[in-house]
């Protein structure tokens, strides 16, 4: 039997997410939040003061179609230790993010809107059930309670950007109109001038999550106007200097006819980046790092009952709920 997910879906949350994405979609914002798990993210829930420079925001941007274990694996991946890094491979802190953000893009430089795909919409929902299971240690659940601040301080926003360079200018411009609007800076400054060492208004430091086959389309020189201008763009976007981005990208199983192609590639042009700790290479899962949206979608159309393995349970049962890639997208 099909669990109904409708309830685990805040009511009214369809009709607000196509109020905003069509505000995105006819150019008359960059970029809007869907959801905010309170209304003061990305600052913690409760927080009176801040007690560090910056802001630590990871943000797991893909096209949701639909989220898998990989995309929940990777979102829940703890802020790994940047000091002194100089292997693929760090041991994570005890520190997680200071907030999460779930990116979706109304562009994408690689991917077009085949029939059969999930809408928008449906994306956006799907999204908002992963943001619950990022609240919980326990992906099977259906009902959560965040058992932690950290933890639980999730949002989900459409961008009308195709690029990762674009993205991060984007955000970050948004970010700092956020951070400094009078419902956040109001609730900080009284508290944060009677503390010595606090800031009342932290710089977002944005930490992009990106899977392996992501990377290798960040660093080709296909999607910029010359090698030239890639580098100098790829500089601003990762140096600390500059936008002061980083980048955690999973290990990921690739096929074995493109994989010394794109390792080769990609490490040579990347190599700067992941020496200087700019980028960190982890793992987060023998069997997620070979799970797939694509995958997911072709073992639907087939009839093949083991993409529910691939999945959460609520996801699971939002496709089959909503008859979704019964007819092949690839």
């Amino acid at each position: 039997m099909v669990r109904q997910v409708g309830s685990l879906l805040p009511t009214g949350f369809a009709s607000h997410a196509l109020q905003v994405l069509q505000k995105v979609q006819r150019g008359l914002s960059p970029v809007e939040l869907v959801y905010t798990s309170h209304e003061h993210w990305p600052f913690q829930p409760g927080l009176t003061v801040h007690t560090r420079p910056t802001l630590r925001i990871s943000v797991l941007d893909s096209s949701f179609n639909p989220p898998t274990l990989a995309h929940l694996a990777l979102a829940r991946s703890p802020l790994p230790s940047y000091q002194g890094v100089s292997t693929s491979a760090p041991t994570p802190s005890r520190l997680d993010y200071d907030a999460k953000l779930l990116l979706l893009s109304t562009r994408n430089a690689d991917k077009s809107m085949k029939p059969g795909d999930a809408t928008y919409i449906q994306r956006l929902e799907m999204m908002r059930l992963l943001s619950r299971d990022l609240c919980s240690t326990n992906s099977t659940k259906t009902e959560y309670d965040c058992p932690s601040p950290v933890i639980g301080n999730v949002a989900i926003a459409i961008i009308d950007e195709p690029t990762f360079v674009g993205k991060s200018a984007t955000l970050l411009r948004f970010l700092r109109t956020r951070l400094a609007s009078p419902m956040n800076s109001s609730s900080l400054s009284s508290a944060t001038g009677r503390q010595e060492g606090a800031f009342p208004l932290p710089y977002p430091e944005l930490t992009f999550l990106l899977g392996y086959d992501t990377l290798g389309r960040l660093f080709s020189p296909k999607y910029y106007p010359s090698e030239e201008i890639m580098s100098q763009m790829l500089q601003a976007f990762l140096s600390p200097n500059e936008e002061g981005c980083r980048i955690v990208c999973a290990h990921r199983t690739i096929p074995e006819t493109s994989q010394k192609e794109l390792r080769g590639k990609t490490l040579e042009v990347a190599q700067e980046f992941i020496a200087s700790g700019r980028i960190i290479l982890i793992d987060i899962g023998a069997r997620e790092q070979t799970y797939s949206s694509s995958e997911v979608r072709a073992k639907v159309a087939a009839g093949d009952e083991a993409w529910k393995y691939l999945v959460t349970g609520v996801i699971a049962n939002y496709i089959m709920g909503n008859a979704l890639y019964a007819q092949p997208t690839f």
